[in-house]
């Protein structure tokens, strides 16, 4: 479902009259497929991403959805499948972790070969990272099952030029084992496996595994739900939260304080056969 002319901005998904814009028929009656981003999406993003603490309004609206016949919930993040699963922490919906690479939930269980011919090197590299970014203050490194992530939101702005030359330098000597990728996020570089799949390859593959003819509703904030956007916005809704210009998203949250709200608005447009 193509909304979204080419060269255009996305619009604002309550619209100027405080009511989604353009679907309403899209959404009523239908099967969906709700996809989130965790960080930036379910929560506000924090310096210490173990503070992010999802709200309880927030929560029971996921349970409220999941508990439909007619809504397949997945949560899919840049954190490991075991971070992910205990902060949401809710039993009935799916989870991808580590960008997608791992999947987990309602009968579903996905490790992608690559990320597991990858963990050596991955582990390898953060104990590297670990080392090398030790005396620099407000540097963290996050070691996930099959991505390592370096952290530099509570870096001095004078030092970070130095976090990325370190990150970079070891990037360069796990080139040839792996072999390993970078991943940009927001404040946040990664290595990765170097394995054609991502958000987007994860949220079709769950779509296939449904077997029905679900709508597709993606709501993502960071660099790396641009793949899932650019996957599903022919075939389904794409949300980005905050308002950017550089998106391939049909739609924008002004701010991750939507995501309540529009949620509410996807329980209530299932009418009487949908989510409730």
């Amino acid at each position: 479902m193509t909304i979204r002319e080419k060269g255009t901005s996305p619009a604002y998904f309550f619209g100027t009259n405080g009511h989604i814009s353009r679907i309403p028929s899209a959404l009523m009656g239908r099967k969906i497929a709700l996809f989130l981003d965790f960080d930036g999406t379910l929560v506000r993003i924090q310096k210490n991403p173990a503070r992010c603490i999802l709200a309880d309004e927030t929560r029971e609206l996921l349970q409220s959805l999941a508990n439909s016949n007619r809504c397949h919930v997945t949560v899919l993040s840049g954190r490991s499948i075991t971070d992910i699963k205990a902060s949401v922490g809710i039993r009935t919906i799916c989870y991808g972790g580590d960008h997608g690479l791992a999947i987990s939930g309602k009968g579903m269980t996905y490790i992608h070969p690559g990320a597991l011919a990858a963990k050596p090197a991955i582990d390898k590299a953060g104990r590297m990272l670990n080392r090398k970014i030790a005396d620099i203050e407000g540097a963290r490194v996050e070691r996930k099952k099959f991505t390592v992530s370096l952290h530099y939101r509570s870096v001095n702005k004078e030092a970070v030029p130095h976090v990325k030359e370190v990150f970079f330098a070891v990037a360069a000597e796990f080139r040839n084992e792996g072999p390993l990728a970078v991943m940009k996020g927001k404040k946040v570089l990664e290595l990765v496996p170097d394995v054609s799949w991502n958000k987007g390859s994860a949220a079709l593959w769950i779509l296939r595994k449904l077997k029905s003819e679900s709508l597709s509703v993606y709501i993502g904030d960071d660099v790396t739900d641009e793949f899932a956007f650019q996957a599903l916005n022919t075939e389904g809704i794409t949300i980005h939260v905050g308002n950017a210009k550089r998106t391939s998203a049909d739609y924008y949250l002004k701010g991750q304080w939507e995501i309540t709200r529009l949620l509410r608005q996807v329980q209530q447009a299932g009418g009487d056969i949908s989510c409730r």
